[in-house]
């Protein structure tokens, strides 16, 4: 396994366990109920460890996603699916669940909300922003994709809303408080992974693209698209250099732009995702339960 695999396991792990530890330490303890198959282990807790039936469910939801969604599907979905209840299970055989809560005075139903959707949305945000999906629940969500052409989005709250639907009608309140913590989660997941993969794009009509395009790849191992340019005055031929790079890289992608060519007409614009071979890390052999 290279070292980009190496940093895609990592930080797919990473991002499950910020989603395990929000849901055992914050949304559990209160019984909050969200979507997926953690929603449903909450609801049936009193009938089967929450652990085991995460294990059970996901492994039934993987076969299902072996026989609709086909073999690849099975083997990039094995990892993440057994990790998050395998957490679950160590977290309910060493901690107990109120290890935080308890120490809550005020309002200990709001902060647990609270901070269980931060750390749902920033794990799987991580996990969105390295370009992996979410397995579980998100099977069926892609079953009907796939084969009754819903949109995704629609089929998330289809499931996600059911099982809301749900909590409400055994605990009204509660159902507000896990409604309001899966919209938080939602809000971060957005923001880390639509955000996260925001960049610049710049247009550059410069006589020197050749080496303006060496010095891009050789200092920010960035790609570039050449287009013949005409002045719409001078009727002159140049070329337009365009290059979409990271937020992080963009003073200095603005300075070797200076100092290859001081006089280049240069535009930047923001742009909100950019995907794709030579932007974006391709991490789709990899996917997380929720």
């Amino acid at each position: 396994m290279n070292k980009a695999k190496w940093r895609e396991v990592i930080e797919i792990t990473v991002g499950v366990i910020l989603m395990s530890l929000g849901f055992y330490f914050f949304l559990l303890p209160f019984n909050l109920i969200i979507g997926g198959v953690m929603g449903v282990s909450v609801i049936l807790q009193d009938v089967i460890p929450i652990s085991i039936f995460m294990y059970i469910a996901n492994t039934v939801l993987l076969f299902i996603g072996l026989i609709f969604l086909g073999k690849i599907f099975f083997i990039k979905t094995i990892y993440a699916t057994l990790l998050s209840p395998t957490i679950i299970f160590i977290l309910e055989k060493t901690v107990a669940q109120d290890f935080f809560v308890k120490h809550l005075t005020e309002s200990p139903l709001m902060i647990s909300a609270l901070f269980g959707g931060i750390f749902l949305g920033v794990g799987i945000g991580i996990v969105f922003r390295s370009n992996a999906t979410t397995g579980g629940i998100d099977i069926i969500q892609n079953i009907l994709n796939k084969y009754l052409h819903i949109p995704f989005s629609t089929a998330i709250y289809l499931t996600d809303g059911v099982i809301i639907f749900i909590a409400m009608l055994i605990n009204f309140e509660l159902g507000l408080y896990a409604l309001g913590s899966m919209l938080l989660t939602a809000l971060i997941i957005d923001k880390l992974s639509i955000e996260g993969k925001s960049g610049y794009t710049a247009f550059i009509i410069t006589n020197y693209a050749d080496l303006l395009q060496e010095r891009i790849f050789l200092e920010l191992e960035r790609g570039v698209t050449l287009v013949e340019a005409m002045g719409g005055f001078s009727k002159e031929k140049k070329t337009m250099v365009v290059c979409t790079v990271d937020r992080n890289q963009l003073y200095l992608f603005k300075r070797i732009i200076k100092k290859v060519d001081p006089k280049a007409f240069t535009f930047v614009t923001r742009t909100k995702e950019a995907l794709g071979e030579g932007f974006s890390r391709e991490v789709a052999s990899w996917e997380v339960k929720s």
